[in-house]
């Protein structure tokens, strides 16, 4: 088996779905689920959260690994075989794209799991729905939302917003041309990473709590180009994410934000998406505004409603 250096090679070195099986060992070490930061985004910034930590090499298994392929994961942390320890781990393990583990030996503790497909969806009018993972495909998805929205009324600060492209899905919908006309990034709070609005203070300067009864959650930003192309793709994406949220990242709750100024959007998140005030209003930094902090629970009533979301 070729030898590949998952814990420090860039992925430009990395060739792209060459492998059906790779062995990894790591301690993954404690894995634990933060309720609540006390930190800033300039913390975060300062500590290059995106480079380090076990998403990296484990992102870096998914980019290697053909679609089906097995991870042997060996990871000889103390305690690693507990149950709890296990079920995040496999939060952990979702994040990257890697699916399914099967514990295969106790001590050290050794999983199998496979990598799951790239989100693909062809819809009407040749657009297509689909989950964006390359570097170079990233760093256009940034572009995009610093040049369609927010770069209007808002500060994008790309040091900020990269802190998350290791623990973050982003998915897009592209024209019939394969130009993104409406984008969603989705930041997940799993072991060793939070969601931003975490880093967020309420107007007392303090950090949300999560409560307790969330252990799978994400935070869905999603902007759409001006005009008829984007508003349909924003309808695209959405309906996708209620699907998303249960199948893939097996969510217990979905959070996002709307600007305290903005109340149609809040009342389109409550009807639309069954989503509830969480009592708070949150600051981003420098990114300006107040926004509001929503929830669902409904995941399972979302995605009944899937397809017919916005003809109610």
């Amino acid at each position: 088996m070729e030898k590949i250096d998952l814990l420090q090679a860039p992925i430009s070195n990395l060739q792209a779905d060459s492998l059906d099986e790779v062995e990894l060992t790591l301690d993954l070490g404690a894995l634990t689920i933060d309720e609540q930061t006390n930190e800033s985004f300039d913390d975060l910034i300062a500590r290059q959260a995106r480079v380090p930590g076990p998403l990296l090499p484990l992102r870096n298994c998914r980019h290697v690994l053909r679609v089906g392929g097995t991870l042997r994961l060996t990871n000889p942390h103390m305690g690693a075989a507990d149950a709890r320890y296990r079920e995040r781990q496999e939060i952990l393990l979702n994040a990257a794209g890697i699916v399914e583990p099967r514990v295969v030996r106790e001590q050290p503790l050794v999983v199998e799991a496979r990598k799951r497909p790239l989100i693909r969806e062809e819809h009407e009018f040749g657009m297509v729905v689909r989950e964006v993972v390359h570097p170079d495909e990233i760093a256009k998805t940034h572009e995009f939302a610093r040049q369609y929205y927010f770069f209007k009324d808002f500060n994008y600060d790309l040091e900020v917003t990269r802190q998350f492209d290791l623990n973050t899905d982003v998915i897009v919908s592209c024209d019939k041309n394969g130009e993104i006309v409406a984008l969603a990034r989705i930041g997940l709070r799993v072991p060793g990473y939070n969601c931003p609005f975490m880093f967020a203070v309420t107007e007392d300067g303090s950090h949300y709590r999560v409560p307790p009864r969330f252990r799978r959650i994400g935070e869905v930003m999603a902007i759409y180009k001006e005009g008829r192309s984007g508003v349909v793709g924003y309808k695209r994406l959405m309906e996708y994410i209620t699907q998303y949220a249960p199948q893939i990242a097996h969510a217990d709750g979905i959070w996002t934000t709307n600007d305290v100024n903005d109340p149609y959007t809040g009342n389109y998140y409550k009807t639309k998406f069954m989503m509830e005030e969480m009592g708070v209003k949150l600051t981003y930094r420098d990114f300006g505004g107040k926004w509001n902090l929503l929830c669902t629970e409904k995941i399972q009533e979302l995605e009944g409603i899937h397809r017919g979301l916005f003809r109610q």
